[in-house]
């Protein structure tokens, strides 16, 4: 069973490391970058933003972002590490997020993703996300939510 927390300092190897992992071609083929941990670092710490780690069987196995965006909440960054990506936990963490955003009364959901990232971009699809605009790499996702 999946649990979710509020992100610890004690998380934040971990959670840079599966970033790492997940993003690092991404960010090479999408801009030509290499990897830097320092912006995921800002983002996992700031205390704006609501980050919440994902635990199955005690073990660190996802996270994610989230920041207000006028009527919508904005996933700044999500990720499922790779020994758990298709045993549906990202579909738990995104329904997860839905609900925070229906909590607060928000219309929906946006976030962004790469234009190379195929897979994250099909299964926002498949969840109901619709891009509603492309800049260079990036295209913008957004659900409005019932």
């Amino acid at each position: 069973m999946t649990t979710f927390r509020p992100v610890q300092r004690a998380d934040l190897p971990v959670l840079l490391q599966m970033s790492r992992e997940n993003m690092s071609s991404i960010i090479q083929s999408s801009w030509g970058m290499q990897w830097q941990d320092e912006p995921v670092l800002e983002w996992l710490t700031d205390k704006s933003m609501v980050t919440e780690v994902a635990e199955s069987d005690g073990e660190v196995v996802g996270y994610y972002c989230l920041e207000m965006a006028d009527r919508y909440l904005f996933i700044t960054s999500i990720q499922v590490g790779r020994s758990h990506q298709g045993q549906g936990l990202g579909g738990t963490m995104m329904e997860r997020i839905e609900a925070l955003a229906r909590e607060r009364g928000l219309e929906g959901v946006e976030l962004c993703v790469q234009e190379t990232n195929q897979r994250a971009r099909t299964f926002y699809l498949e969840l109901g996300y619709q891009p509603i605009w492309r800049k260079g790499s990036n295209v913008m996702m957004r659900k409005r939510l019932p």
